[in-house]
């Protein structure tokens, strides 16, 4: 059992009427992580069988090798909308976290994540997450890994993390965040540092507020 996700957490992550919210969490992480997941997997054939995930929201077409995304009416650019999707899956990729990083690095219980365990599972104020805008098409590379996805931690040299911030990639998406408490000058350090490291792959990054900040839907593929 991961110390940092239990039954109960994993039964609240996927109970929207627990959540106090239309989505539940497990439900905006599957509703953008759909998307570049069917992006790379267009065009070639898979070593095993993939489920299918029938979206409220999108629609996605395969036609002679081409991808095609197709919104449904469900999906709204409301502000409220995008504002409260966009929360569910910020607390989603702090669960994903908490998951890879004992499973992965074998690390446990430690009081230092107090802050994002808060607001993961107890919905408890906001935390940032930054998305960076890649630069180039270099994410062809891991079409495979679609497959079976894989959170990844520090396999790729512009993956910058210190004992305050951890970036993630997972399905070609990128993203940063804070992992205990940090000031307002610790994160301006942090994401200027990165940025730098990152300057021949990134073009620069958003403070996702609304699910469209996102780049889901891996746009970059398109150049």
């Amino acid at each position: 059992m991961n110390p940092n996700i239990c039954d109960d957490c994993n039964y609240y992550f996927g109970n929207r009427d627990i959540n106090n919210s239309q989505y539940s969490i497990e439900e905006a992480l599957k509703e953008t992580f759909n998307i570049p997941r069917k992006r790379l997997l267009t065009g070639s054939t898979p070593r095993r069988k993939i489920g299918d995930f029938k979206s409220k929201f999108f629609e996605v077409k395969i036609r002679n090798g081409k991808y095609r995304l197709s919104i449904k009416q469900s999906f709204k650019f409301s502000p409220n909308f995008q504002k409260e999707l966009c929360r569910s899956f910020k607390r989603g990729l702090y669960k994903m976290y908490f998951e890879e990083l004992n499973r992965q690095k074998k690390i446990r219980y430690e009081k230092k994540f107090n802050p994002i365990r808060d607001f993961a599972r107890y919905n408890k104020n906001n935390l940032p997450v930054i998305h960076y805008h890649r630069k180039h098409g270099a994410i062809r590379s891991i079409k495979r890994e679609a497959e079976s996805p894989v959170l990844i931690f520090d396999r790729m040299l512009y993956l910058i993390s210190n004992d305050k911030f951890v970036e993630i990639e997972f399905l070609g998406l990128v993203f940063g965040f804070p992992i205990c408490d940090v000031s307002v000058d610790d994160f301006r350090d942090y994401t200027t540092k990165t940025m730098i490291e990152k300057k021949d792959f990134f073009t620069g990054f958003s403070i996702i507020e609304k699910l469209t900040d996102i780049d889901f839907t891996l746009s970059i593929l398109n150049d």
